[in-house]
């Protein structure tokens, strides 16, 4: 297990197994795994290795097999609103926008924060503030689908932004970008982890994320291997 300052970490597994009974496989092995706040991680290997596992359990959408999740070491098998958690603490980014189509960009930034059909006005300056903060402000009353998609990638990670989370979760978040618009998201993902001190895990098979991750993981059959 690996040990730091427990004042430091924002996430630690240990011995973490998934099973899923439909395929009778492990997706994860006894898999221990410290992030230290701050950090940008990037996580590689091959489709199927329990990449994009590791992250949902981390996030509390699955739940494990066996094992420990702690965040801030917290565990988070005690933690009883998940969904609170997310909000509280974690930004998504998907390879897949989930944009909600005839929507403004600043619309689908909003969407998932409308309570009772009503925002305070914070919110959405804030929002503003971020799509100008990734360059995207001239497009904040464009709808998704007349943008393009590096575009809709730079209203996804505003969108993941809005509530200051702690930790940004980024699944393949390059997979669907030409090497230019995914150099330019990998940027803006290195630009909010320098600035903000946002902590990031991002799972990849690009291999630039090299060039802006500050640790680089591999995952092979459940297994994690360092560098």
């Amino acid at each position: 297990m690996n040990k730091c300052s427990c004042r430091e970490n924002i996430f630690r597994t240990v011995n973490l197994r998934k099973f899923y009974p439909q395929t009778q496989s492990f997706a994860l092995r006894d898999l221990s795994f410290t992030v230290t706040k701050g950090e940008f991680v990037g996580i590689k290997g091959p489709s199927g290795s329990g990449k994009s596992t590791l992250l949902y359990l981390l996030a509390g959408l699955l739940k494990p097999t066996s094992g420990e999740i702690y965040f801030q070491e917290k565990p988070l098998e005690i933690v009883k609103n998940k969904a609170l958690y997310r909000r509280n603490n974690i930004g998504f980014v998907f390879q897949d926008f989930y944009l909600y189509p005839r929507f403004t960009a600043l619309e689908n930034m909003l969407f998932p924060s409308l309570y009772q059909f009503s925002l305070p006005a914070s919110t959405i300056k804030k929002a503003e503030m971020y799509l100008e903060y990734l360059n995207i402000r001239e497009k904040i009353n464009s709808r998704v689908e007349t943008l393009s998609a590096g575009e809709r990638q730079r209203v996804c990670i505003a969108r993941a932004l809005l509530h200051e989370p702690q930790c940004i979760l980024a699944d393949e978040p390059t997979g669907n970008l030409d090497s230019g618009n995914a150099k330019n998201t990998l940027g803006l993902l290195q630009k909010i982890n320098e600035e903000h001190k946002t902590t990031i895990l991002l799972v990849t098979h690009d291999d630039m994320v090299s060039h802006y991750a500050r640790r680089i993981v591999r995952i092979i059959d459940g297994n994690l291997y360092n560098g």
